[in-house]
C-alpha cells in the first residue's frame, strides 16, 4: 500500500475480498481526503483565474464604452491664453512630465496645467495661473480618478464630473482641479500584475498631489474626491503631509499643516485597514478633517479585490472600517463615517457609472464644500 493510496492488486480476491474492492472503488474515503488539500488549491486557483479574467472583461469593456463616448474630435488645446476668470472653467493638473518610477531620489512636480471651459474647449496654463484664480472663501474640490484612465477619456470624464459636482453645489461657487495621473495600462491576462504596478504609480503620484495641495494658498479649503486607486494617491499625499514615508522615501518639504482639507473616497482600492497604527498610510487622518467612505460591497472589482496577491486584505470600498480597524485608528476614528451606496451604484465600479447618481454627489457634497457636516474635528 503506497502513502495516501490503496494499491488494489493486493488486495485479496475471494467473495469478501472483491466486497472490499467494490466499496473502496465507489467510496475512497482515505484517497479523499489525501486530495482534499489539492483539489481545494485547485478551486482557489481557478476561482483566482476565472475572477481575473472577468476583471480583465470589465476593463475591457469600460475602455471600449469610454472610446465609443470619446469618439467625436475633442477641441483644439491652444497655447497658454492666460488666467480665465468666473465660473465657466476649470482646471486640469497632470502629472505625466514628472517621474513615475521609485528611485534614491526625492521625487521632482512638474506640473502641466490646463484651463477648460464648460464648452469642451481649454488652453495651456501655468501652476502660477491656477494660484491667482484661487478666491478667498471659495472651496477647492480636487478629483483623483483611479487606473485605466486613457488620455482620450480625460477630456470628457472631467467635464463630466465638474457639472456633476456643480449640481451638487446647489449654484454656490467652487473651484475645480482634475488631478490626472499616468494611470493607463493596456489591460493584461495577468491582470493582477497590472494592477500592482498602477497600484504603485499612483503611491508614487501621491508626492505630486501634495505637492500641489502645498503650493495652494493657505487659506484655500480643500475637498479631495478619490476614486478606486485614486484613493490611494490621496492617501498616500495625506501621509506624506503629516510626516509619513511612503516607499521608505519621506520629504519633509512636503510637511503641511492648519490646513482645512475633508476627504470624500469612492470605490476605495486600498486594503480596509491601511490607515491604521502601524499601516502604509497611518498618518493620513493627521493631515485630514475628516474622512467619508462611499462604500459599495456589490462592486464586482471590489469583491475580488483580495485575490490580487497572497495576504491582501479586502477593500475598503467594499467593506468600510471595521471595528477592529477603528480600535486601530485610536482619536481619529471620529473623523471617519462609512456610507453605504450599493443600493443606488448598483453592481458597478467604473467612474462613469458613478457620475450617473446626482444622489451620490449630493451625499458627498457636505465634505466636499465644507459646508458643515463631517465628523470629527481636526487634530
Amino acid at each position: 500500500m503506497n502513502h495516501g493510496t490503496f494499491d488494489l492488486a493486493q488486495l485479496d480476491v475471494s467473495p469478501a475480498g472483491c466486497h472490499l474492492k467494490d466499496e473502496l472503488l465507489q467510496d475512497p474515503v482515505p484517497d479523499q481526503k489525501f486530495m482534499a488539500p489539492y483539489r481545494f488549491a485547485d478551486q482557489i486557483r481557478n476561482c483566482r483565474i476565472a475572477c481575473l479574467l472577468a476583471l480583465t472583461v470589465a476593463l475591457l469593456t469600460a475602455g471600449a464604452l469610454r472610446a465609443a463616448e470619446s469618439s467625436q474630435p475633442e477641441p483644439v488645446v491652444t497655447a497658454n491664453s492666460g488666467t480665465s476668470d468666473g465660473p465657466g472653467r476649470y482646471w486640469i493638473v497632470s502629472t505625466e512630465d514628472s517621474p513615475q518610477s521609485f528611485d534614491d531620489s526625492l521625487p521632482r512636480f512638474c506640473a502641466r496645467v490646463q484651463c477648460r471651459h464648460a464648452d469642451g474647449s481649454g488652453h495651456g496654463s501655468s501652476l502660477q495661473d491656477l494660484q491667482k484664480s484661487l478666491q478667498p472663501g471659495i472651496p477647492l474640490v480636487i478629483m483623483v480618478h483611479g487606473s485605466f484612465m486613457d488620455s482620450p477619456s480625460v477630456g470628457p470624464e472631467s467635464l463630466r464630473t465638474w457639472k456633476w459636482l456643480q449640481h451638487a453645489a446647489g449654484g454656490k461657487p467652487f473651484e475645480f482641479i482634475y488631478f490626472r495621473w499616468p494611470s493607463y495600462r493596456s489591460p493584461s491576462l495577468m491582470i493582477n500584475i497590472d494592477v500592482a504596478v498602477l497600484g504603485r504609480r499612483a503611491s508614487r503620484n501621491g508626492f505630486y498631489l501634495a505637492g500641489l495641495i502645498k503650493a495652494l494658498p493657505e487659506t484655500t479649503s480643500v475637498g479631495l474626491i478619490g476614486h478606486s486607486h485614486g484613493t490611494r494617491v490621496i492617501a498616500s499625499a495625506l501621509h506624506l503631509m503629516a510626516g509619513g514615508r511612503v516607499e521608505d522615501i519621506g520629504c519633509p518639504e512636503l510637511l503641511c499643516s492648519h490646513r482645512h482639507i475633508r476627504t470624500v473616497f469612492t470605490a476605495s482600492a486600498i486594503d480596509h485597514d491601511w490607515l491604521g497604527k502601524g499601516e502604509r498610510f497611518e498618518r493620513a487622518l493627521c493631515s485630514t478633517e475628516a474622512l467619508l467612505n462611499l462604500q459599495n460591497p456589490r462592486d464586482p472589482a471590489l469583491i475580488i479585490y483580495p485575490l490580487r496577491r497572497i495576504g491582501s486584505r479586502r477593500a475598503l470600498g467594499h467593506t468600510g472600517f471595521t471595528e477592529k480597524d477603528r480600535q486601530q485608528l485610536g482619536a481619529h476614528a471620529v473623523k471617519v463615517q462609512d456610507m453605504n451606496v450599493g443600493s443606488t451604484v448598483g453592481c458597478q465600479h467604473m467612474w462613469p457609472e458613478w457620475v450617473e447618481h446626482p444622489l451620490v454627489a449630493h451625499q458627498a457634497a457636505p465634505w466636499l464644500f465644507l459646508s458643515g457636516t463631517g465628523s470629527g474635528a481636526r487634530e
